[in-house]
Parts: C-alpha cells; structure tokens; sequence
C-alpha cells in the first residue's frame, strides 16, 4: 500500500467535508494507505470499511478493481491486526460481489479466503475454499497455480488428518512444482507426503519422500529445512525398525535446531520424545526416563501446561 506521490494528508482531512459519494471514498482509500504506511493498522482498516460502504452502494459506477483494491485493504489490516478470521469472511463476500463482473479475481479471492481460514486454524473451512477454487473456470491457469491449488487443498486435508485422501493431492502438486522448476516448493511436497506416510506408518514410502527433502535441504544449505528434512527421516526409520541411523538423524536435527537462531521450542520437545521412545525401545529405559524428565519443565513453559 504505497503513499507515493499521494497529497498531504491533513489537506486530504480538510477535504473530507466537501466531498461525496466517490471522491470521497477515494480519499478514505488514499488516507488508508498512510495510516498502514505508519503501522497504524486499525485506523487503516476504519477508512476502508468507510470507503467500502460508499462503494457497494455505488457499483453502477465503481470498477471492479476498485471493489478489489479496497477489499484487499480490509483483509490486509485485518491480518495486521491477528483477526484472520474476519478477513476470511470478508474474502467471501468479496467472492460475492465480484464473481458476476470478475469471476477471475473472485477466484483468487476465494484461495485468499482459504488461506485466511487456515491461519485461523479453521481447516475444513480452507479446505471448501480450495476445492471450490480449483471447479472454477480460470483463463490464467498456469502449472503454478494448479500446484498451489493442489498444494492447499493436500495441506489442509493433512491438518484434518485426512492423510489417505491427503496424498494424491500433494503428489499432484509435486508433480506441478517440479514441471513448473520449483525446487523448494517441491520439498515441502515432499515433506508433508513423509508425514503423512509417518502417520500412517508406511515406513518405506515415508523413507522415500523425507530422503528427496533432506538432500533438497543439504543442497540448498537450509539450516532450518535440513532440521525437518532430518526429523521427519528419523521418524520414518523409526518405522521401518533402522534405530541407530533414526537416533542420529534426531540427534542432528536436535543439534541444528538447538544453534538456530530462532530456536523452535516446540520441535525441540518432540526430538527430544522421539530420541526417548527409541532408547526406551531399545532397551536403554533410564536414559529414556532422564529425557522425559528433563524436558518436563521445557514442555509445560512451551505448553502452558
């Protein structure tokens, strides 16, 4: 949202008063656009709302692209402001309006609001929000977008612990990602067919798909991705009964994770559980038990337990 060569902002004030209908819904827009410049993201999302509402009652004469361009501003602030279910919702009834006259940008509204209910951990509310994207007619379709479609739809599906019906999709996506020469969109394909596969305890496909992420991780020298890449391939030796070589990976990924920079406590909680479970397994029970009883006090600060 760009100030650039937009007037002062106190003239812009001072002309509230004498203006109407459009200009001043123009102006409300233009006096938006500062306010989330400067952080101020509820006065940003005030303006907006007030510029929406002359437009909708305007759309004889009001472009689609300005219905858009001020829809987006809402949902933009709304997300500034961690309330991205409200911006889902909005999404939706941008959907509405714009899927007569822009039937192309209603779909993309769609995939936003999609994206917005995920965040908002409302999962099957995303996931209706893909399926229905991807049964629209789209001009623009590119192997970028059928991926991302399908990349959504196997995400949420995962979150939903719908793993079986999970995999074609993600495999789908892998498949666009990687026609379309995006190498780290295809790892997090890879990574999630592994959990999915993990979960159910399909060991030598899990194999399969974490091995394709951590060389993609290596290769690519991320510290953060080879973390996972390393977790997710200890869990699927785990399964398929290769201990030693699971308890280093975990102990890699745990090493790598602990020297990050942003140390992701939460992951740090499950290596440390997994590396616990395999010695418990393998006979080694105090060492097991010396683990879980260290990492008690971690995990009650983590989870407000």
């Amino acid at each position: 949202m760009s100030t650039e060569n937009n007037p002062d902002e106190k003239e812009l004030w001072a002309s509230i008063p004498r203006s109407e209908g459009v200009d001043r819904a123009e102006h409300f827009v233009t006096l938006s656009h500062m306010a989330y410049e400067r952080g101020d993201f509820k006065s940003a999302l005030a303006l907006c709302e007030s510029a929406r509402e002359i437009y909708e009652s305007h759309t004889a004469v009001v472009g689609t692209q300005a219905l858009l361009h001020v829809y987006e501003g809402i949902t933009w602030s709304l997300r500034k402001l961690d309330r991205e279910k409200e911006a889902a919702e909005l999404a939706l009834h941008a959907v509405d309006v714009l899927k007569e006259d822009s039937p192309v940008d209603a779909t993309d509204m769609l995939r936003e609001a999609g994206r917005f209910f995920f965040t908002a951990g409302e999962f099957q509310k995303s996931l209706d929000c893909h399926l229905k994207a991807m049964q629209e007619v789209d001009p623009d379709l590119s192997d970028w977008t059928m991926g991302i479609d399908s990349y959504n739809v196997g995400f949420a599906l995962m979150r939903l612990e719908r793993y079986p019906e999970a995999i074609p999709y993600l495999t789908k996506a892998r498949e666009y990602f990687k026609k379309d020469k995006e190498p780290e969109k295809v790892y997090y394909c890879d990574e999630y067919l592994a959990v999915c596969y993990i979960e159910l305890k399909n060991g030598v496909e899990a194999t399969v798909h974490a091995q394709k992420g951590l060389d993609f991780a290596i290769t690519a020298q991320n510290r953060c991705l080879e973390t996972w890449a390393k977790y997710r391939l200890g869990c699927a030796k785990v399964l398929l009964a290769e201990l030693d070589e699971a308890e280093e990976l975990l102990h890699n990924a745990l090493s790598i994770n602990a020297n990050s920079i942003d140390t992701d406590w939460e992951l740090t909680i499950e290596l440390e559980k997994e590396i616990a479970n395999i010695l418990t397994t393998k006979g080694r029970v105090t060492e097991a038990d010396e683990i879980r009883r260290r990492i008690k006090t971690l995990e009650e600060t983590i989870k407000g337990e």
